[in-house]
């Protein structure tokens, strides 16, 4: 049986996937502003919600009003859905593409 040696930093941090530095997806330098738009107001609650994975679940309390600015990413999206950065509540995730300008 070989014997078992402990991984040192910087193999721990390359198994990780560099865990220090942000991956090219959540690095806010890779996000660009744009505008919210087209959200349907039928009532004032009425927003752009976040949401898990594309028209998936929404994340609770996470949400543009028309005319907002919105943080996108700039090249990745999934299934059309725009990758999208909410700096208020440090959160990340996916929106309709239609409600973005």
């Amino acid at each position: 049986m070989a014997e078992k040696t402990p991984l040192n930093e910087n193999e721990l941090e390359q198994v990780a996937g560099g865990a220090s530095a942000p991956d090219a997806i959540h690095d806010l330098k890779n996000f660009v502003k744009r505008t919210v738009c087209n959200v349907i107001m039928y009532d004032e609650t009425a927003c752009l919600t976040l949401r898990k994975t594309p028209a998936g679940e929404i994340i609770q309390g996470v949400g543009w009003q028309n005319g907002d600015t919105i943080l996108v990413h700039k090249t990745y999206k999934e299934d059309g859905w725009y990758f999208a950065y909410n700096s208020k509540k440090n959160k990340y995730g996916y929106v309709n593409p239609n409600n973005v300008k």
